[in-house]
């Protein structure tokens, strides 16, 4: 492990807010990083609706989370009360590292998956077959995808949104991204949402020249979606777009890289 990733210059583009573990872990194993967020957490513009859904929280018998983000953004916006009535619903986690965010906040996720961290995965769980009754609120970003929710609500369940924050593409300079690629000192971007990639093009303006560049992807989706956005170069894709699982698809390719 130490040394490992010795002489490889990774970009990360994690929100910068999240960044630093993956950071550490990169460097220990030696690589040289460089930090270029592709996307920037923010509070939901409108904090009346959020409250609105919010004042009848004692209505739902499970909260669902969607990410990291969704529990820390969601949980900040709860009183004491709120906190409290929190523990009275029945928790899920889209995946084990939303779980473990709620779990240091003192909540435990009853339902996620034992593998996989998709809403395919979750609405995989025997628990989520048979919903007719059950109120459900989704914790969640602005926009995404809707298939939780519509799932959900064809197997039987009243589900609403709680929007607790938005995603938005920073301004971030490009000029130490290119002149990394001028001085051939750019090896592989590891991108761990589709949102993220298309951020990245968007930012760039679009270059051919990012297009062959490896990159460090989260999930078979996001391999698709660069494809699909035209992207030509290696893919190296990770079991899923944690950090543990990232850093051991690079090492395994940075391995078979140098062979």
């Amino acid at each position: 492990m130490p040394e490992a990733l010795h002489g490889l210059t990774v970009v990360i583009t994690r929100p910068a807010h999240q960044a630093s573990h993956f950071r550490q872990q990169l460097e220990q194993a030696g690589a040289d990083v460089v930090l270029f967020p592709v996307i920037d957490i923010r509070p939901p513009e409108n904090l009346t609706a959020a409250q609105a859904v919010l004042d009848k929280l004692e209505s739902y018998d499970t909260a669902i989370f969607i990410s990291a983000n969704a529990v820390t953004c969601g949980l900040a916006l709860l009183d004491a009360p709120r906190q409290q009535l929190l523990h009275q619903l029945t928790l899920g986690a889209v995946g084990k590292k939303t779980a473990g965010i709620l779990h240091q906040y003192g909540h435990t996720a009853r339902l996620t998956p034992a593998t996989g961290f998709t809403s395919e995965d979750f609405l995989a769980l025997p628990e989520m077959q048979q919903l007719a009754g059950r109120h459900i609120l989704i914790f969640r970003g602005e926009g995404g995808r809707e298939l939780l929710a519509d799932t959900l609500r064809r197997r039987g369940a009243c589900v609403d949104y709680l929007e607790v924050y938005r995603r938005i593409c920073p301004e971030n300079t490009t000029s130490q991204l290119k002149s990394r690629h001028e001085g051939q000192q750019l090896d592989i971007i590891a991108i761990t949402s589709s949102e993220g990639l298309l951020n990245l093009l968007a930012l760039l303006d679009n270059p051919d020249w990012i297009k062959a560049v490896p990159l460090l992807v989260g999930s078979q989706r996001m391999a698709e979606t660069a494809r699909q956005a035209g992207f030509t170069g290696t893919l190296v894709i990770a079991d899923n777009p944690g950090d543990e699982a990232m850093l051991n698809a690079l090492i395994q390719w940075a391995q078979e890289h140098q062979q």
